[in-house]
């Protein structure tokens, strides 16, 4: 399958036999490398001095580009989640829906919702307060209806730091590859 570029997805369908690096993702903007994914044929925006964690629960998969090091403080306050579902009954983009709804409606959050290639996309953002303070939120469902794979992205930062983690997490947000075919 072809490459398709878009503004929120860069999506791509590899051969069994290519590596990740062969292939055709754009040049990370400055400051950023590509994180890459071989079990999903997927790659990352991450930022230079920031740090990747990948584990898997349940059958669920998830990644961490995080500027914290979960490993030596075992949490972060700034970064990117991404959240993996093979999903066995329920439909992707039902899910996805759901999803950000509820998040939505729990946590007063504005939605959006666009098709990009063969991806359904949901998305909202929002405010947490718990006793530590405030974060902020960005949070993307994507569905894939052909594999019934659905991509939770959730970017976070505290509130008092949101303007700048914003200008990084928007570039990771906005550039994501993902193979369509997983």
């Amino acid at each position: 399958m072809k490459p398709v570029v878009l503004a929120s997805l860069i999506i791509f369908a590899a051969l069994s036999v290519q590596p990740l690096v062969a292939l055709d993702v754009p040049p990370p903007p400055p400051s950023f490398t590509w994180q890459e994914i071989p079990e999903l044929k997927a790659a990352l925006l991450r930022p230079n001095g920031w740090f990747f964690k990948r584990e898997e629960q349940k059958g669920t998969l998830a990644y961490f580009i995080t500027k914290e090091n979960i490993d030596k403080g075992g949490q972060f306050q700034t970064g990117l989640t991404v959240n993996v579902f093979h999903l066995k009954k329920d439909p992707a983009v039902e899910r996805g829906k759901y999803i950000i709804d509820h998040l939505a409606a729990a946590k007063h959050g504005e939605t959006w919702t666009r098709d990009v290639g063969p991806f359904r996309e949901f998305g909202c953002l929002t405010k947490d307060t718990d006793p530590s303070g405030t974060a902020i939120s960005q949070t993307l469902a994507v569905a894939n209806p052909k594999t019934n794979t659905l991509y939770l992205f959730i970017f976070e930062s505290p509130e008092s730091e949101w303007d700048t983690a914003w200008k990084i997490g928007k570039q990771i947000m906005d550039m994501l590859a993902i193979d369509d075919e997983i």
